[in-house]
C-alpha cells in the first residue's frame, strides 16, 4: 500500500486544481449585482387568459431599483412590456389596471390604464404619500388602498423662532421622536404618522378617508357587495407597544363606522372574503413568546362567529390567500 500513497497524494492534490481551472469567469462580485432583476405579483386576468406581473432592475444612471410591467399569454407566449409601474391588479371586468408610479406631484400616485388596444393611462390620484393595497371594488367603480397620513409635530408647540434672513443657511430642524417605532433597518428615520385605509373613484377624484387614529392599518380586501372592507390593525391604546397583536375588523364604506371581528390574543390578519360572502380566510396564531413560529389558516363567518383552524399539520405560512370561485375551497 505504501507504493501507492504517493500516487493517491497527487490525485488528491490534482483534482481541486483542475476543478478551480474549469470555474467559470464571471464569479459572483458587486459588479453583478447590478445586472440582477427580479419577477414578483403576478396577477391573472379575470379569464385566465393573461398575466400581468412586475419586473425590478438596477437603474445604472440614478443608483435605483426601478419596476415596470411586463404582460404575456397565460402559456406564456408573447411576454412583452406594458408600462412602467408597480403593484398592478385587474379590474373586475379585466377591461382596466391599476398599478403605481411615478406622477405629479413628484412621488407614486394610482394610474389606471384601458387593456384595449389604445391603452388610454389616466392618472386618479394627486397626493403628497405613497399608496399601496390596491384593491378594486366588486363593481370596478372604485379602488381602495393605504397610505400614510403623517401626524404634526406640536412637541413644541410654544417655541416661536425667528425669521430665517433671505439667503440664509441654517442648521435643519432636529429630528424630535415621540414614538417607540420610528426608524426602519436600510431606511433610516421614518415619517411620523399611520397608515389609513382610503378609497377613491376609478375615473380619479379625491380620495376619501375611511379609518381614523393613531394606529395602522392594512391587508385590506372588500366584501362582495361593496359595502365593507376588510383590514388588520389594533386599534388599542398604546398599539405599538403591545408585541404580536392584531385584530381583524370591517368598515362601512358609506357609514364609516367599524366593527371587530376578532379577539383572541395573537396576531390575525390577511383576510379574504368568500366569494359567496358567507366566510373569511385569515391567518394567525395564539398569543407565544417564542422567537420563530409558524402562523395558521383560518376560516370564520362574515360577522366573527365560529372561527377554525384548517391548515392542519402544514408546516408553512400560509400566504396569498385566494378563494375557489365556488367558494369551497383555498
Amino acid at each position: 500500500m505504501r507504493r501507492f500513497f504517493p500516487l493517491a497524494l497527487t490525485i488528491l492534490i490534482t483534482i481541486p486544481t483542475l476543478a478551480a481551472a474549469q470555474e467559470r469567469d464571471d464569479v459572483l462580485d458587486l459588479a453583478l449585482y447590478l445586472e440582477w432583476e427580479q419577477v414578483s405579483d403576478p396577477q391573472i386576468s379575470p379569464d385566465g387568459r393573461q398575466i400581468v406581473y412586475t419586473r425590478r432592475w438596477v437603474d445604472k444612471m440614478k443608483d435605483r431599483w426601478t419596476s415596470s410591467l411586463w404582460i404575456m399569454d397565460a402559456d406564456g407566449g408573447r411576454n412583452r412590456f406594458l408600462v412602467d409601474g408597480s403593484s398592478p391588479r385587474w379590474s373586475p371586468d379585466g377591461t382596466r389596471i391599476a398599478f403605481v408610479e411615478e406622477g405629479d406631484p413628484t412621488g407614486a400616485q394610482i394610474f389606471v390604464r384601458w387593456m384595449d388596444a389604445e391603452g388610454a393611462t389616466t392618472q386618479i390620484t394627486r397626493m403628497e404619500e405613497s399608496p399601496s393595497d390596491l384593491e378594486w371594488s366588486p363593481d370596478g367603480q372604485s379602488i381602495a388602498f393605504t397610505m400614510t397620513v403623517k401626524t404634526k409635530d406640536d412637541f413644541f408647540p410654544s417655541i416661536r423662532l425667528p425669521e430665517r434672513p433671505d439667503g440664509a443657511e441654517w442648521t435643519g430642524n432636529p429630528k424630535i421622536v415621540t414614538r417607540l417605532w420610528f426608524r426602519r433597518d436600510r431606511r433610516g428615520y421614518v415619517d411620523d404618522g399611520y397608515r389609513h385605509v382610503f378609497v377613491v373613484p376609478a375615473t380619479g377624484g379625491t380620495p376619501r378617508l375611511l379609518t381614523d387614529g393613531d394606529w395602522n392599518h392594512g391587508g385590506i380586501a372588500w366584501t362582495p357587495d361593496g359595502r365593507e372592507i376588510l383590514f388588520s390593525s389594533l386599534r388599542v391604546e398604546d398599539a405599538e407597544h403591545v408585541w404580536r397583536e392584531s385584530e381583524i375588523y370591517a368598515v362601512d364604506v358609506t357609514s364609516g363606522s367599524i366593527r371587530q371581528l376578532t379577539t383572541r390574543r395573537g396576531p390575525d390578519g390577511n383576510p379574504v372574503v368568500s366569494p359567496d360572502g358567507r366566510l373569511v380566510a385569515y391567518t394567525g396564531y395564539d398569543w407565544t413568546d417564542d422567537t420563530y413560529i409558524t402562523a395558521t389558516l383560518y376560516v370564520m363567518g362574515l360577522d366573527g362567529s365560529s372561527p377554525r383552524e384548517i391548515s392542519g399539520d402544514l408546516d408553512r405560512n400560509p400566504r396569498d390567500l385566494t378563494w375557489s370561485a365556488d367558494s369551497k375551497t383555498l
